[in-house]
């Protein structure tokens, strides 16, 4: 059986592709009527909770242990928690229990193995990031066909399921704990990623702490009491929070009036979506100029898209389509919602059967390019202005899958490694993030000048991949790449802790 999976920041959601072609949400083993799964866990010695039984522990012992939100945490390698017997848990080892879950949640649906899955990744998510995914995966013994960008799939979802093609659609993204911006071409042969920007640790977390900042504000105002920040008041916090800005997010509806109880002492308070909008706006146009961005980096115009494709639970909030209508203002440029909350998980199954080779069974579009979403290089030391430089070699947003190749020089006689730090960019001097070292060598019959051909490649997946090449003789030169803070070791102890640990709520 293949599957998707969108594995979110807040939720994560599993999908099947039916006979008819259709993908279908695969619901929660224990309640059938339960088709998200929290992405929250609750470890224990030895044992773990995941999802929707941490939220119900959590009621009646608001000082558990819980671990939420690693996935912002991606392509750190530093330990997120600590159990109680020392062993550190890294995100990917986190995500891994999520995963699990759903793999079983899948097989226990269709009597069935899950022999392979499209995992979704946020647009901007670089090579660390990614990889990271697909170590979550390989902890949770999940075969990954391949990874697919969240807007890209939404998209896919939309133009396969509601036949529109030959059109240039832009997806706004805003999630729990991401934003991305992605301008795609679709037409009846394919999809075709154009353009995409992204922001990392923007979403409805963000959102949340505003109103939760919000009814501190007006809790201490009206009873004149200042607010015990317990474990049970912040559990009561970020559940109101969530609560209110859903509720405010409903169109027609300026305010609303809620009943809070806090601290030991009742209070009614009023949310108005003006002061909820107010507070949220820089982080709104902090997206809409990301959209503009996007579609500059295409070098297109804003009239030229047809489609806005809003993606995400907090792109329902009222304001963000009344900032995109102000940009997009011809009548024919439609700015729609479609399956917002599952289309990416929807996409993931479609893209499944995509690169699978099934797409003419199920008459999907058999096409896909995406683009690299970062310029990709080598940082280098210029001898005349004795700094540091960054070599360019892939640029942002060519068609993946692409290869370049540069020549390096040894510098004496001696040399016989040559060490490279790789790195990631939007902007030369910006954003950057260090990918990893590549270490060459040894080099035989070294002297001064030898030159060392280094090919880097950006794969479908966004991938990199990096060989080295003695020009001379043809031959690929020993070399090893990656973080310098031993990763194979600390996965292989996080692949024995994922192992051994039970997770309580599944049936065994």
């Amino acid at each position: 059986m293949r599957v998707g999976i969108d594995l979110g920041t807040t939720y994560s959601l599993i999908t099947v592709l039916g006979h008819d072609g259709r993908p279908y949400l695969i619901p929660d083993s224990d309640n059938p009527e339960l088709f998200a799964t929290p992405s929250v866990l609750s470890i224990a010695e030895g044992s773990a909770f995941v999802g929707h039984i941490v939220e119900t522990l959590i009621e009646h012992n608001p000082d558990l242990s819980v671990q939420r939100f690693f996935k912002r945490s991606f392509g750190k390698t530093k330990p997120l928690y600590f159990d109680k017997n020392g062993a550190p848990w890294y995100p990917e080892a986190m995500a891994a229990l999520v995963l699990k879950k759903l793999k079983y949640d899948a097989e226990m649906y269709s009597n069935e193995k899950v022999d392979g899955a499209v995992i979704t990744v946020p647009a901007h998510f670089d090579d660390a990031q990614r990889k990271c995914v697909l170590n979550a995966a390989a902890l949770a013994d999940i075969p990954v066909l391949g990874l697919v960008e969240e807007p890209v799939a939404a998209a896919l979802h939309y133009t396969v399921s509601q036949k529109v093609y030959d059109k240039v659609v832009l997806v706004y993204d805003l999630g729990g704990g991401t934003f991305d911006s992605t301008l795609l071409s679709i037409d009846e042969n394919g999809t075709y990623v154009l353009s995409k920007e992204g922001i990392s640790d923007l979403g409805g977390k963000e959102f949340d702490e505003q109103i939760a900042a919000y009814i501190i504000e007006q809790f201490e105002k009206l009873s004149g009491n200042s607010l015990s920040l317990n474990a049970i008041t912040l559990l009561q916090l970020r559940k109101l929070s969530e609560e209110v800005k859903i509720e405010l997010s409903i169109p027609m509806l300026p305010s609303i009036k809620k009943t809070v109880f806090l601290d030991n002492q009742m209070i009614e308070i009023v949310f108005s979506r003006k002061i909820f909008e107010n507070s949220i706006a820089n982080a709104i146009d902090s997206t809409i100029d990301a959209t503009r961005k996007c579609i500059q980096g295409a070098h297109m115009k804003l009239e030229d898209v047809n489609t806005i494709l809003l993606v995400g639970g907090s792109s329902m909030i009222p304001l963000i389509r009344e900032k995109l209508r102000t940009i997009f203002s011809n009548s024919d440029q439609n700015i729609i919602f479609h399956e917002p909350m599952k289309a990416v998980a929807f996409g993931a199954s479609i893209y499944a059967a995509q690169i699978a080779g099934d797409a003419s069974i199920y008459n999907i579009p058999p096409e896909f390019m995406g683009i690299t979403g970062y310029n990709i290089g080598i940082k280098t030391y210029n001898n005349d202005t004795k700094n540091e430089e960054i070599d360019t070699i892939i640029r942002k947003n060519l068609p993946l899958p692409v290869k370049a190749t540069r020549t390096y020089y040894t510098s004496s006689n001696e040399q016989n490694n040559i060490r490279l730090q790789v790195v990631q960019f939007n902007e030369k001097g910006t954003d950057i993030h260090a990918i990893g070292t590549l270490n060459i060598g040894p080099i035989s019959n070294p002297k001064a000048n030898y030159p060392i051909e280094i090919t880097l490649e950006n794969t479908e997946d966004g991938i990199i991949q990096i060989t080295a090449y003695d020009p001379n003789t043809g031959i690929e030169i020993e070399q090893t790449f990656g973080s310098e803070d031993g990763e194979d070791n600390y996965l292989t102890k996080q692949k024995r802790l994922v192992d051994k640990t039970i997770i309580n709520n599944l049936q065994k």
